[in-house]
């Protein structure tokens, strides 16, 4: 198992999903590799934290308790039954998507903490990494991601060229990191194509943190999770998010 595989298996690893085998074999590859180990343990404390802060919220639920009550109370013994039973899984419902939306908020401000550190870590002090430059092999990385590969050098914004990109991990999600550089400097974008729960379209303004020297914009859409990162200002990683969703 190579260091590839390691950044491909880490998320079933760390959800204890792999099979035997394959686990034993990450195992013996983290015992002897630095960085990956190095990696694998910052996505951990990332995951903690995020669990932590998701822990943590709590959610009023006094006002839709009101109203079903009120519901139930007003309604005759037959039909209320079925009322009680509508508005339960209407609140449900609800209680549901506001929870999702926490979540997703809280996932996004992790997110765009990582970012921030990895393009501080890889970009501005130059940590050896293992790039690829090359412009169709950077496309079929993405293709492997279940991104338009094409869509890659669309993703570039006015001025800027692709310059190099690789898989890497934010809060223990693969994304794939593309780094577009112009004159002045660089910026990187981190983007991924959302499964399961996480494609329902919640939350898609972007929403714009400041970390260190680091500004980041980021959003999650039905079809594309992007975080971009640069060191010019809070209004251009916003323009640069609103610029690269409205290319999709």
């Amino acid at each position: 198992m190579n260091c590839s595989d390691i950044s491909t298996l880490s998320p079933l690893y760390l959800a204890g999903e792999l099979d035997a085998e394959r686990a034993a074999a990450f195992a013996a590859h983290i015992a002897t590799c630095t960085e990956c180990k190095r990696e694998l343990e910052r996505q951990t404390e990332i995951d903690a934290l995020l669990r932590a802060g998701i822990m943590a919220e709590t959610t009023d639920t006094s006002a839709v308790d009101q109203r079903v009550l009120h519901q139930i109370q007003g309604s005759h013994r037959r039909s209320s039954r079925k009322a009680a039973f509508a508005l339960a899984i209407a609140a449900l419902l609800l209680l549901a998507a506001l929870g999702y939306r926490s979540i997703l908020s809280k996932r996004m401000n992790t997110t765009q903490a990582a970012a921030a550190r990895d393009h501080r870590v890889e970009i501005v002090n130059a940590q050896p990494r293992k790039w690829i430059t090359k412009a169709s092999a950077i496309e079929n990385l993405a293709a492997s991601q279940g991104l338009p590969g094409a869509a890659i050098a669309r993703f570039a914004p006015a001025g800027y060229h692709l310059a190099q990109g690789r898989l890497c991990f934010l809060n223990g999600r693969i994304f794939v990191h593309l780094v577009y550089a112009n004159p002045v400097g660089v910026i990187s974008i981190f983007v991924r194509k959302p499964v399961g729960l996480a494609a329902a379209e919640f939350g898609t303004a972007a929403r714009a943190n400041d970390f260190g020297d680091e500004h980041v914009a980021g959003f999650e859409k039905s079809y594309l999770t992007a975080v971009v990162v640069t060191e010019q200002s809070s209004g251009e990683a916003m323009r640069l998010a609103n610029s690269l969703a409205a290319t999709i």
